[in-house]
């Protein structure tokens, strides 16, 4: 990726509008970096921006096996732009600036999803959706192609599996695995901590470890794993409660249809864009479950605010409406 299509790329990703395959060419970058997803990045044409070393991003390039034929700037300055970065937007920067990108990164059988700081929603290969927490990551193929439908989940999830009897799917933990055939249920599972938490909150559910059986879950049924002695116990509980989680950021309390969409953007890598620049600060109070598919979140604002919208290729949402008193 040349210097000129970063910038460009890097500038959209700063006002939310990249699209997912444009997240996707940032990611390849990104994931030579090994960083997490700040909240904000800054404006390549920024003051700070301007001053990017170029000496950092020939080190990065170098990396990643392409060729560098940049000029180095004095580490003096870029030293001191790191430091004016990290303090703006709270993260240490390693390309000057504080370029961070979303994490989808592409892996030669498929792609490892991280939620950084805001939870995210997926659609697997299959149509199954999965709201991934925040601070956790999914890994899954490019397509389900063998006899089961296979990912691996570090962290928190909830998934909601389309019912293939011939194709089961297996959510892998470390030694917990999760079977299902067309189910709704949530798994807790974050390294370092020495529980695994299963909830079904719709069909039912088969949890083994790599020696036997442990359970098989109806809903409301939850089985906790210690993984430290192989033990597991079962128990009823509230599922719906298990996953209050999946509501964070889809709450909103007469916020505009900008900062709306903005939230929209990063929870299911879309660009949306307005075709009535007043519409955007039409004021909104709505709330979700945080299970929805897109459409269903637009079906219900655009409702509220008069509006329509169309999607194109999958991504490019575009929302049309009059104005807040229209």
């Amino acid at each position: 990726m040349d210097d000129q299509n970063l910038y460009h790329l890097l500038k959209k990703y700063s006002q939310g509008t990249c699209t997912a395959t444009e997240l996707a060419a940032l990611e390849a970058w990104y994931a030579a970096l090994g960083r997490q997803l700040p909240d904000q990045v800054i404006d390549p044409e920024s003051d700070a921006a301007q001053l990017l070393t170029r000496q950092k991003l020939q080190e990065l390039k170098s990396r990643m096996g392409q060729p560098a034929a940049m000029q180095v700037v004095k580490t003096p300055l870029w030293k001191k732009v790191l430091r004016y970065a990290a303090i703006w937007i709270g993260v240490v920067a390693t390309i000057g600036a504080g370029y961070y990108l979303l994490h989808d990164n592409r892996q030669t059988n498929g792609y490892a999803m991280e939620a950084s700081r805001f939870n995210r929603y997926i659609t697997l290969p299959d149509g199954s959706t999965v709201i991934l927490h925040a601070g956790s990551q999914l890994q899954f193929p490019e397509a389900f192609t063998g006899t089961n439908r296979e990912v691996t989940l570090s962290g928190e999830a909830y998934f909601d599996i389309r019912r293939d009897s011939l194709k089961p799917f297996i959510i892998n933990t470390g030694r917990l695995k999760t079977t299902v055939l067309g189910t709704a249920f949530n798994i807790q599972a974050y390294p370092g901590v020495h529980e695994i938490t299963v909830s079904v909150t719709r069909g039912k559910v088969k949890v083994e470890d790599d020696r036997k059986v442990l359970a098989v879950l109806t809903p409301d049924q939850q089985i906790i794993y210690n993984t430290t002695n192989a033990t597991a116990a079962q128990q009823t509980v509230n599922a719906s409660a298990k996953i209050n989680w999946t509501t964070t950021d889809m709450t909103f309390e007469n916020a505009t249809f900008e900062t709306i969409a903005a939230n929209l953007n990063r929870r299911y890598q879309v660009n949306i864009q307005f075709s009535n620049e007043a519409l955007k600060q039409c004021p909104i109070r709505v709330s979700f479950t945080g299970t929805e598919s897109l459409k269903e979140v637009l079906d219900v604002i655009c409702q509220v605010r008069n509006a329509t919208y169309t999607i194109d290729n999958g991504h490019d949402v575009l929302i049309r409406g009059k104005g807040c008193n229209q």
